[in-house]
């Protein structure tokens, strides 16, 4: 259970639902995150405010404080799905000897590029320039977590190459190029541009079976 301040409240609020399936709960976060991801299409996440998300998703504000601590707690819950793209794109391929690395490396680029490509006006919010630092900041920590799942599973690495440094080097490399490609609308590149781009910068031990 996570123990956060509630503004205006003088003592700490509980969230006891934030994980609940009770379908009532469960209806209270979907119209959240709706309204989270329909708010970040226009407008910056960092300006988001309790009473704008509760507005537009029907609640009050004893629910929302009761699922998130904040507008930028809820945003990292709703942006889940990228962090499930992210953790099953490299590690199944890698760990069930699938496909060479080069390919396994190739395909979950491309799943996580195509992933936020196809959401691209929410993504450049969170992923570009001007991404609210504690959102960018929690992506990316969760992009290195699945990472290193996978680098300690890897034969070819080497002995001397940490998997945690080089998780958060490679989580903070690609997830900066996305996002400066996300937030370019004249970008020349296509996703498989960028994909193949991504692919050169890689370690070369990353590629190798």
């Amino acid at each position: 259970m996570v123990v956060d301040e509630d503004p205006g409240q003088s003592g700490p609020r509980v969230r006891p639902k934030l994980g609940s399936s009770d379908p009532r709960a469960v209806r209270t976060r979907t119209k959240l995150i709706g309204a989270f991801h329909a708010a970040i299409a226009g407008s910056d996440p960092a300006a988001m405010s309790v009473s704008a998300l509760t507005q537009a998703a029907g609640v009050n504000r004893t629910s929302f404080y009761s699922h998130f601590s904040s507008p930028e707690d809820l945003a990292i819950h709703a942006l889940s799905e990228l962090f499930d793209v992210i953790g099953n794109a490299d590690i199944a391929m890698r760990g069930e000897h699938s496909v060479p690395a080069a390919e396994a490396s190739r395909r979950a680029l491309r799943d996580i590029v195509s992933f936020v490509s196809q959401r691209r006006e929410s993504y450049a919010r969170v992923l570009g320039p001007g991404a609210a630092p504690r959102l960018l900041r929690e992506v990316t920590e969760a992009f290195a977590e699945r990472t290193v799942v996978s680098l300690e599973r890897m034969d070819s690495r080497p002995a001397d190459a940490d998997p945690r440094v080089t998780a958060r080097f490679l989580a903070g490399g690609v997830l900066g190029v996305i996002g400066a490609w996300l937030a370019d609308p004249g970008s020349p590149w296509s996703p498989d541009d960028l994909v193949e781009a991504l692919i050169q910068c890689l370690p070369g031990w990353l590629n190798t079976d």
